[in-house]
């Protein structure tokens, strides 16, 4: 795989060729190991070797390819749904979100909500904030709004812009949504420098 300084060296290198000949197509190789890009498939084949050898990161993304159908793969939800479990049971936070999001939508697999429910809190206690901003919302669906704001709070200290939003909403809402006594100036000042 080619490092992300060789990724914006060699932008940076076909940016400069473009504007000096425009319309010509060159193939650079990475300025640090001389390697040229891999194609497509070269790319799933260092994918699937680092997914063989147990690498979690490696699953979690063979599994997004899988479930959008992205770098040439066809579209399978039960093969995504295979290597996000195999990343989580190696200890992915991503992939036990996005195994919650194949429970609550039914993708490759019955609609379960407990299920959903109980990868979304295995994320966010191993760390994910987009888990954690799922459990808020399932919190407030379900009337439980403290609980709810609570994880927006910690999902929007760790930087999730959509928790931030829904904060501000109930803030800005004028005692029309339940839960505005829990969320400070002080608090929405905090999470607004963060």
């Amino acid at each position: 795989m080619i490092c992300v300084g060789c990724l914006k060296e060699k932008k940076a290198l076909i940016k400069k060729h473009n504007e000096k000949n425009p319309g010509k197509k060159v193939a650079f190789p990475c300025p640090f190991c001389r390697e040229l890009p891999p194609s497509s498939d070269g790319y799933i084949r260092c994918i699937e070797a680092r997914a063989l050898k147990n690498d979690h990161i490696a699953l979690r993304n063979l599994g997004s390819f899988f479930s959008q159908g992205n770098r040439g793969l066809l579209k399978d939800h039960l093969k995504a749904l295979d290597c996000w479990i195999r990343a989580a049971e190696l200890g992915s936070a991503q992939a036990c979100g996005c195994i919650a999001t194949c429970y609550e939508k039914g993708n490759g697999i019955a609609a379960n909500k407990e299920r959903s429910q109980f990868f979304n809190r295995l994320g966010a206690l191993r760390g994910s904030i987009i888990s954690r901003h799922n459990i808020g919302n399932s919190e407030c669906n379900t009337g439980n709004h403290e609980v709810g704001i609570r994880h927006w709070k910690i999902a929007a200290e760790g930087g999730s812009q959509p928790s931030i939003d829904m904060l501000k909403k109930i803030y800005n809402a004028n005692g029309k949504h339940p839960g505005k006594e829990l969320i400070s100036k002080e608090c929405m000042d905090s999470l607004y420098r963060v």
